[in-house]
């Protein structure tokens, strides 16, 4: 006997302003969760919220009264920790990216097939329901799988790290995997019979991330009808982990700075001083150096949580991981269909051509929209994303028998082609970008890729 759907039992809320797009969702899912309700107004979708609690709501990027992105600030600044499907038809990777740093559980593009879907909203509720077993319901949640030597440095570092109640902050572009170590350095401490707290520093506004961290009395401000435990009471002894640090503001910056020198805070509107012996685990996608010198992150604070400081590698640095990642993912969804078995060599080599601008999580998911979708047992350079077929075809490498082959300036030729479609590449078909990660004034770099007869739109 078959088990029962894990969407079987559950409500999902549908907010989207184009009722047909609504009601073509609502098909999909309908006979397979206990309810499905649609809400063609972001505002009244709020308001709705307030009085129920669904089990998952999938909005999109686009609307007219309140964007997505927007959306999902207002609701997980009322307090909803309900995970959240993003489907749009006007995104690209910043789009995914952004959506995923908001604390979405998915992104989906359109056309959306009805089995992805729901294969989609089923890998989260039973991550959620056995978070043990695979994945967690964050997609971050991959195991620390690497060839490369300086993926096994921070590998060796998390041992050596967690033995301590330093604060560490981890770097690196968003999709990279600075949620698992901060889980790893958790998990491997003498502090992992006590609670991880995790908190999406960009998902919450501002006004509402104070009272996120330290809780509030009852009547500190509208709305607030009773006293609430912030995130530092509710990790106790355990290990906060301040993901997005660098969307913090200088108010809130201020407080956790107090904070983090003596352990001291109060709950909003309160007057009562408590006490955290939590451990701060911080993380961010931006330059935090960068952000001091601009003036929009204060340099005590960066300092004091400059403790011990890990910097994970883009996945386009770890060419040679791409091979063992996609096979780990290939066996991690099995269960969702019959699976394909592999990807072919040629597959392979475009995957490894790559830039994955969304980095491990980006490969997960094509993997997993394979396990979906595909029904052949070798997943060929056919049926792969345009994007990543294009990024593969696009220039040829200067390896070191290919310069040796001609003069001099035969070879400088074949270098600088191969420098600029690898810098044209790795920003995406942007002029402007290319031109300043090659350090070179906009006007010189445009001419030098005239002169190779490179095209920037065939890159984007």
């Amino acid at each position: 006997m078959p088990l029962p759907s894990p969407l079987a039992d559950k409500h999902v809320l549908i907010v989207e302003d184009v009722p047909a797009f609504c009601q073509e969702l609502r098909g999909y899912l309908r006979d397979h969760c206990r309810q499905v309700t649609i809400c063609t107004s972001p505002l009244r979708a709020l308001r709705r919220l307030r009085r129920e609690e669904p089990d998952l709501m999938i909005t999109t990027l686009m609307m007219r009264e309140l964007g997505g992105f927007d959306l999902i600030r207002r609701v997980r600044g009322q307090g909803h920790a309900l995970p959240i499907v993003m489907i749009t038809g006007y995104g690209n990777e910043k789009t995914a990216i952004e959506a995923t740093r908001l604390g979405c559980s998915d992104y989906l593009e359109k056309p959306v097939a009805a089995d992805e879907l729901r294969a989609r909203l089923e890998k989260i509720f039973v991550a959620r329901q056995h978070p043990d077993a695979g994945t967690t319901a964050a997609p971050t949640a991959t195991p620390m799988l690497s060839e490369d030597p300086a993926m096994k440095a921070i590998y060796d570092m998390v041992d050596a790290v967690a033995r301590s109640d330093s604060r560490v902050l981890i770097l690196g572009e968003t999709g990279t995997g600075k949620q698992l170590i901060a889980q790893a350095i958790h998990e491997h401490s003498t502090r992992r019979a006590e609670p991880l707290v995790e908190v999406n520093c960009a998902a919450i506004p501002e006004n509402l991330l104070e009272s996120e961290l330290f809780g509030h009395e009852r009547g500190a401000f509208t709305g607030a009808t009773e006293r609430r435990l912030g995130r530092f009471e509710e990790a106790g002894q355990g290990t906060l982990f301040l993901d997005e640090i660098g969307e913090m503001s200088f108010t809130v910056q201020s407080k956790l700075l107090r904070v983090l020198q003596n352990g001291r805070f109060n709950r909003v509107g309160g007057s009562a001083t408590l006490q955290s012996q939590a451990r701060v685990i911080a993380a961010t996608n931006r330059d935090l150096q960068k952000e001091v010198e601009a003036g929009k992150f204060r340099a005590d604070l960066f300092y004091r949580l400059h403790v011990i400081t890990l910097t994970l590698p883009p996945l386009r640095r770890r060419a040679a991981d791409i091979p063992l990642l996609a096979e780990h993912f290939l066996r991690r969804y099995r269960g969702l269909r019959e699976m394909p078995r592999a990807f072919s060599p040629a597959a392979m080599q475009l995957l490894q051509r790559y830039a994955w601008p969304g980095n491990v999580r980006e490969l997960e998911h094509l993997v997993e929209r394979f396990a979906v979708l595909h029904d052949r047992p070798v997943i060929d350079v056919g049926d792969l994303p345009e994007k990543v077929a294009r990024a593969g075809s696009s220039g040829t490498a200067a390896t070191p028998d290919a310069l040796l082959q001609g003069d001099f300036a035969t070879a400088r030729r074949a270098f600088e082609r191969a420098y600029l479609t690898e810098t044209l590449r790795q920003a995406r078909g942007n002029m402007a970008e290319a031109a300043r990660r090659a350090g070179l004034d906009r006007s010189h770099f445009f001419r030098l890729v005239r002169r190779q007869g490179l095209d920037a739109r065939a890159f984007r």
